[in-house]
């Protein structure tokens, strides 16, 4: 690792520091007691055992046995002493970082009786969370309508997508048998994980240990499947979608479209939208157009007779340069598969040498084709288990994948990795001038490819039953390529005008073209596209410690080591070889680090569980800090390419963080409990922040990091009750607080003539977050089984100092009397239900051995949340902010699945909907521009307004595209008439976006699929 330590005293607290840190814990633990049936005495010296484990322990005086490090997933233990009958206890769960107690009654053995065997009753309320979390089984999985893990997350409250408790992707661990998935570029993590070989998800919203760290939001759990040691199994499942629109309404590429209309609909393509022939309505719905006729007499009519066009010919043209038919061709669809079970011939004599290998690629047609057609995703995963010996176990695993997508980077700012995927994201880039030249021109976007690697390697060594040691090194590799795309063949070969013997035209508006060109109807084709570029590559490796010691009966503590280095090849720009002057760059090389260290006690008593634990974190950038003033010289246009070797420099400084952790869980009853939790959770800046120096081709810095950055923090509390109030019904009550400091945000430099115009880079921004959560669960139950939650969730954020540093002093006057900006906190609560119908494996006929009305499930997942604020104020009067609400969104999901048994083969027969009732709602990338969207609100009737405007509308109200536009103006609007009750009633007077074909976006999606595992 490139320049580690830059300077030897950082060595002196690094090493002091990794003697005294422990790694997020991947296991749980099994606790319990054996008594005798006669007396009810605890007994000594009873033998424990895990089945098909080397795990086992002895009874202490006190009849008391600890197992630790075992991996979540059901098990049996086996208890046996001289004179009384063996005892087993069967399907005992076991869950990561949760103890499983146990209660053993030995019987005194007499001759006629044989072994006892009982099977292990699953608590509702477990009593040592001290926090909000939830661990899904792969058996609940599999029931469910997802095709990834980014999908199960919704099932814990106060998750959206990637978001937890309003926090940002980049906030939350998301690490695989131990080993951090993350992206240390942006810190989003990577989240292709084949969900056949996933043993147990495990989702914390807060109150994380003192083990967890650089994290702020979530963390999430995942276990994978390690293989059995003496049986082969495998799985395969494909789920498939036929291509289909991915909106509602007519196609992009049809005649009638928004980019299309005026230059192809005969009553106003020829002498233009401005004839007559269309109304006003529905000429401010369309792009003005002169014309073809004017478009042929300004060719006839200049001094080049080589271009002279008929009309139609100059239509044709048109119709060439919008050839692009974007109808999706390729389905949906996802394959999962992996194989598991003994290493053949050398199993046996490498430590029961098992393994798990799994292939996943998931495809996702683009709502419009981009310079790929579709994001898609390949994965592949081998994961080694050996036991070394009775005490020791070794793991080696290692991911590779690759993504391709689009960047959606052009122009003001260089690629930072991320890239395009869901359907909205790429309708919303349609609105804006570019929408025509991004719908026909593949190569506007540049598109790109990241290689992803993960290489792990952990080892376990059980000193006792009661202590173990945990070794984990960790490789991870990102490289990005975002490129460009093949060049333009610019031979004019294409004959597209029949009679026109000398006039040929090349393949434009396909291909790269990095010069200015515009198309016939003054569309852009070429120059200002496939601008972005991007040859970064992130190194990471992680080294990680721990030691873990169940000390008595009431203590489990934790300890050990920790440090991440990467290793930073930042190469992204934006490139236009016909505007060299507005090519940007950003280029660097750094390596930091971070190491941590803490140590934290479990302690568990029948009334009183807690989780204490403490937390130190170092981070330094570890290069060299530019001391450049406010308005440096070196920021101007052709200076800025010599701050490396101009600007005086300082060593980057490390920076401290101190983190304290409480948990509390107090078991009121068997069946409740109330809970608390309170922590300082610190993450880093992301890189682009710390480490950026963005300059544009002529030296101009835009942009500049600061490598001294604070930690980003969190400081978090919780309260909570769970119970048990009926049968299998589990109730969770949360209450929470995020107070948020010390979050980055630009502030933008100007000096006097505005020569220097650069954004740096400073901890200033603040967010409140506060909410309340409430969940109902039944996951037991032979028939029906679901789950509820509701979050009421509200922010608030602003941000110290000023944004702008004027050296006029006239203009930064004139800012500082802006007031400064602080959201006002808006409730945005979400609901999710899930409910799940089985119908038992034997229940009806069978045919072939198999139940006909038997192994059915019908699973139903329901979301709402609450509208967005905004603030539409077209008078500019002061104090008016969040005024108008979006409608609410709610959307319904289902599975039907139906299992067959062939001998050792069990397949699955699987049917996903999306969007089970085709509901629609306005989306804003249907809206052409700015002003298209404030047309539209301004024929709205809101609650606020007076005399005819007054109605009860929120944004996203919408006019039926088959009802023709009426506006509405009522002679006496307390008395309308009934032509005018019907346009109320209908909404006619509504002013719809203008790109209608992505102004409802995921209408109902069906995939069928089929599951097999052997």
């Amino acid at each position: 690792m490139a320049q580690l330590f830059r300077s030897s005293n950082r060595l002196i607290p690094l090493l002091f520091i990794l003697f005294n840190s422990v790694f997020p814990g991947t296991s749980g633990k099994i606790t319990g007691t054996v008594r005798s049936s006669d007396t009810g005495i605890p007994l000594m010296g009873v033998n424990v055992v895990l089945a098909n484990t080397s795990l086992g322990a002895v009874t202490d005086s006190s009849g008391i046995f600890t197992l630790l490090n075992i991996s979540p997933g059901k098990y049996t233990i086996n208890a046996s002493m001289i004179g009384y009958a063996d005892f087993t206890l069967e399907d005992l769960v076991v869950r990561i970082d949760q103890t499983s107690i146990v209660e053993i009654v030995l019987t005194q053995k007499s001759i006629e009786m044989g072994q006892i065997t009982v099977n292990a009753t699953k608590p509702v309320v477990v009593h040592d969370i001290s926090n909000s979390q939830i661990n899904i089984s792969s058996d609940e999985i599999t029931t469910l309508p997802f095709d990834e893990i980014s999908e199960v997350l919704g099932l814990q409250a106060g998750i959206e997508g990637l978001s937890v408790r309003g926090g940002g992707s980049r906030e939350s661990l998301f690490q695989v048998d131990g080993l951090s998935y993350n992206d240390e570029r942006s810190h989003v993590p990577y989240m292709s994980i084949p969900l056949g070989i996933i043993k147990e998800v495990q989702i914390q919203t807060g109150g994380f240990n003192a083990e967890y760290g650089n994290i702020r939001s979530g963390v999430i759990n995942i276990i994978l499947d390690e293989g059995d040691k003496k049986n082969y199994h495998g799985g395969l499942t494909f789920r498939h979608s036929p291509p289909a629109q991915k909106h509602f309404g007519n196609s992009l590429f049809s005649d009638d479209s928004y980019f299309l209309r005026p230059y192809l609909d005969d009553d106003v393509a020829w002498s233009g939208t401005e004839n007559g022939n269309w109304d006003a309505y529905t000429r401010n719905q369309y792009p003005s157009f002169e014309g073809w006729n004017a478009v042929s007499d300004a060719t006839i009519n200049d001094d080049d007779p080589s271009n002279d066009l008929t009309p139609q010919a100059a239509q044709q043209i048109f119709k060439w340069q919008h050839r692009r038919h974007g109808v999706i061709k390729h389905p949906d669809e996802n394959l999962d598969f992996f194989l598991s079970g003994p290493v053949p011939l050398i199993s046996s004599r490498l430590g029961s040498l098992r393994f798990v290998m799994s292939y996943r690629h998931e495809n996702e047609a683009f709502i419009f084709p981009l310079s790929f057609d579709d994001f898609s995703d390949r994965s592949m995963l081998v994961k080694l288990t050996s036991d070394l010996s009775l005490k020791t176990k070794l793991n080696l695993s290692f991911q590779s994948g690759m993504t391709e997508s689009v960047s959606p980077y052009n122009w003001k700012t260089t690629p930072t990795g991320s890239y395009l995927r869901s359907t909205y994201e790429v309708a919303n880039i349609l609105n804006s001038s570019s929408g025509n030249s991004i719908l026909f021109m593949p190569g506007y976007f540049s598109p790109t490819r990241i290689k992803r690697q993960v290489l792990g390697i952990k080892a376990d060594h059980m000193f006792s039953e009661k202590e173990f040691l945990e070794l984990v090194v960790q490789v991870q590799t990102n490289d990005y390529n975002t490129y460009q795309t093949n060049l333009r063949d610019t031979t004019k070969i294409n004959d597209i005008l029949p009679g026109y013997d000398d006039f040929f035209v090349d393949e434009a508006p396909f291909g790269y073209w990095g010069y200015g060109e515009t198309g016939i109807d003054g569309m852009n084709i070429g120059g200002w596209m496939n601008i972005g570029r991007d040859s970064s590559k992130i190194s990471t490796t992680s080294l990680k410690l721990d030691y873990t010691n169940q000390y008595r009966i009431n203590h489990q503590l934790k300890t050990g080591v920790g440090a991440t280095l990467n290793d930073y090849s930042i190469r992204s720009s934006a490139n236009n070889p016909g505007m060299s002057t507005w090519n940007r760059s950003m280029n660097y090389n750094v390596s930091p680090y971070r190491v941590y260290a803490y140590g934290q006690d479990k302690i568990e008593y029948k009334g009183f569980i807690a989780n204490i634990g403490l937390r130190t974190d170092v981070s330094s950038g570890n290069t060299d800090v530019y001391d450049l003033g406010p308005y440096d010289d070196l920021f101007k246009q052709g200076a800025g390419h010599d701050i490396e070797s101009s600007s005086e420099t300082n060593s980057s400084e490390p920076i401290y963080a101190v983190s304290p952790r409480l948990g509390i869980s107090h078991p009121i009853t068997d069946r409740s409990k109330l809970f608390f939790n309170y922590g300082h959770f610190y993450s880093e800046p992301s890189s682009s922040y710390r480490f950026r120096l963005q300059r544009e081709s002529n030296g101009l810095v835009t942009h500049i990091g600061d490598p001294n950055m604070v930690y980003e923090k969190t400081i978090a509390y919780e309260t909570g009750f769970s119970a048990n109030p009926y049968g299998d019904y589990l109730l969770n009550l949360s209450l929470f607080y995020k107070d948020i400091t010390s979050q980055p945000g630009w502030v933008y430099y100007q000096n006097m003539n505005g020569t220097i115009q650069v954004n740096r880079i400073e901890n200033n921004n603040y967010e409140d977050i506060r909410g309340i959560e409430l969940t109902i669960k039944k996951n037991m139950g032979r028939f029906i089984t679901g789950m509820m939650n509701y979050t009421y969730l509200v922010q608030s954020s602003g941000y110290f100092g000023l944004l702008s540093q004027f050296q006029d002093p006239n203009m930064q006057r004139d800012y500082e009397s802006l007031n400064r900006y602080q959201s006002k906190p808006r409730p945005r609560p979400f609901f999710r239900s899930v409910i799940n119908f089985r119908t038992p494996q034997d229940f009806g006929p069978k045919i072939f051995n198999n139940a006909i009305m038997g192994d059915w499930i019908s699973s139903f997942i329901f979301n709402y949340k609450a509208g967005a604020f905004e603030t539409y104020n077209p008078q500019g009067l002061p104090g008016i902010s969040d005024n108008v609400q979006w409608k609410d969104t709610y959307s319904t999901d289902a599975r039907i699945k139906k299992s067959l048994r062939l001998k050792n083969v069990k397949i699955d027969l699987i049917l996903d909907i999306k969007n089970v009732f085709n509901n629609k709602f306005l989306s804003y990338a249907g809206f052409s521009n700015y002003y298209d969207y404030i047309d539209y609100l301004e024929s709205l009737r809101f609650p606020w307004e007076e005399g005819k405007e007054k109605g009860s509308d929120r944004v996203g109200d919408f006019r039926d595209l088959s009802t023709t536009y009426a506006s509405y103006d009522p002679e006496d609007w307390e008395n309308p008439t009934d032509p005018e009750k019907e346009i109320l009633k209908t909404k006619a007077y509504i002013d719809m976006p203008n790109i209608k074909a992505i102004s409802f976006l995921d209408p109902r999606d069906i995939y069928f699929g089929i599951t097999v595992h052997f």
